[in-house]
């Protein structure tokens, strides 16, 4: 700096030999003092424009970080917002758009035969009929006058009608049922224990049962067959649950096994009530 007012100082005294040193710093000095002194008017004049650029900048990086913070909310939320339907579409039925409804609708067993399959009860299969589930499904809704009864499900209590556990006043018994019906129902019986998660081991006993009963040779003496066949199915079964629920001390039998001993007693049976039948006709 001293070097830069020499050389300042030299270039007043220039052409001015009487002029001293002391001279020339003071006329540096004036120039500097007004110079500095149009400067701070200057700087005082600016200072309201400077301020305004120094907010609108504060004022613009306000604006970018609210549209960032904006952003990544809507981000976020949007985010949620499908983490939520997911959540929803795997709790809840899936809904699959542009499937048609199937070509037959089928209605499911009353209430009461469901219950009664789920404790692993005998329940007459005329319940598993067309005709059964039709009426079922007809009964489903509740009217002011239905009597509600208490019930425990799952250790918890529920009010429910007390018609969903009375048995249907048109039940026909197995040993009544035509061999078409006992088929067709057998077929429905089987997919709703296997719904209610009964053993294995039972589910292929019971299947086994059905399958022999259908194509035993009895099959092939026309309707006394059947009806032997009828009264095999209806007895065995109610034996084999009341042995479910109060299982001997040297098990439960094997309903698959067809015993042809019992078999020959019922068919005993059957011809002997026809000829008792027919005598009394004549």
């Amino acid at each position: 700096m001293a070097e830069e007012f020499l050389v300042a100082r030299l270039g007043v005294m220039h052409d001015r030999e009487e002029m001293t040193h002391e001279q020339a710093a003071d006329i540096l000095r004036t120039v500097w003092g007004r110079g500095w002194e149009a400067r701070k008017v200057t700087w005082e004049n600016e200072r309201p424009e400077r301020e305004a650029e120094r907010n609108e900048g504060q004022d613009r990086e306000g604006r970018e970080r609210d549209r960032e913070n904006a952003e990544r909310n809507v981000d976020e939320l949007t985010m949620r917002s499908r983490e939520n339907s997911q959540d929803l579409e795997e709790e809840g039925p899936k809904f699959v758009a542009g499937k048609p409804v199937q070509e037959r609708i089928e209605y499911p067993p009353a209430r009461f035969a469901l219950k009664k399959l789920k404790e692993r009860e005998y329940i007459e299969l005329c319940y598993f009929t067309p005709e059964l589930r039709n009426e079922a499904a007809k009964s489903e809704s509740v009217s002011s006058n239905d009597i509600f009864t208490l019930t425990q499900e799952d250790n918890m209590l529920s009010l429910k009608p007390a018609s969903n556990f009375k048995a249907k006043t048109k039940v026909v018994q197995d040993e009544d049922l035509t061999w078409d019906q006992m088929s067709i129902a057998s077929i429905d019986f089987l997919e709703h224990i296997i719904q209610e998660k009964w053993p294995k081991s039972m589910v292929d006993a019971m299947h086994t049962f059905f399958f022999r009963l259908t194509h035993h040779r009895l099959r092939t003496e026309g309707v006394t067959g059947s009806k032997v066949l009828l009264l095999y199915q209806a007895r065995v079964r109610r034996e084999w649950h009341r042995q479910i629920k109060n299982p001997p001390r040297d098990g439960i039998f094997d309903v698959g096994l067809i015993d042809e001993r019992l078999l020959r007693t019922i068919k005993d049976e059957v011809f002997e009530q026809r000829r008792e039948a027919s005598l009394a006709g004549k």
